[in-house]
């Protein structure tokens, strides 16, 4: 029976436009496998930035050198801050409407700099019960790990939960530990597979 109900955040709760002026630096879909300019891996820079092992400051840093360009620390954090848009059109009342009858909790590949901001900028954030981080836990999802602190956090089998993300990659990773699962494509397609689960919003 399911008990705790689990969003990621970028592409569900949140989108993340990758066409803003520093978008790109956050496309951690596997996709940015190389770099700018040839040399430098910024999908990994990305991923310890993602695991706690590179501070904001540091982050900053490392991708202002390589790109060699002019950018204060405070403008980065304003134009990575840029790339964060609200939710689909239904997002927030699905999860009000789920709130009501479920414990919810997110698990979520991100960085301080972007979750700090979504924390102050949507308030839907404030229904969650959990919130588990990637850059708090040091590992991203699809690692079995990243599911392990979930399970932790919420004590709580993994047949208790319902994880819903938009990457098919991590459906498959959290159904392998015994999770039920739904990748979000869309608010209608959600609803549909919540109401198919018995979970009317």
């Amino acid at each position: 029976m399911i008990e705790v109900i689990v969003f990621d955040l970028g592409g569900v709760v949140v989108n993340v436009n990758l066409n803003t002026q520093l978008g790109v630096l956050f496309d951690n879909s596997g996709k940015l496998q190389n770099t700018f300019n040839g040399k430098t891996d910024f999908a990994g820079l990305l991923q310890n930035f993602e695991t706690g092992k590179l501070s904001a400051l540091n982050f900053h840093e490392k991708i202002v050198d390589h790109l060699g360009i002019e950018l204060s620390f405070d403008e980065f954090i304003s134009l990575s801050n840029d790339a964060i848009e609200a939710g689909d059109d239904g997002i927030n009342t699905i999860i009000e409407s789920l709130s009501r009858k479920y414990k919810l909790a997110i698990l979520s590949n991100t960085n301080p700099v972007h979750f700090d901001y979504i924390k102050d900028n949507y308030s839907i954030i404030g229904l969650f019960d959990h919130t588990v981080l990637s850059y708090e836990m040091g590992t991203v999802k699809p690692d079995i790990k990243a599911f392990e602190k979930l399970m932790h956090a919420t004590s709580k089998l993994p047949s208790q939960h319902l994880f819903i993300d938009d990457r098919i990659e991590n459906i498959i990773a959290a159904k392998g530990i015994g999770m039920d699962g739904i990748q979000y494509k869309s608010i209608k397609s959600l609803i549909a597979a919540l109401k198919k689960r018995g979970i009317s919003i």
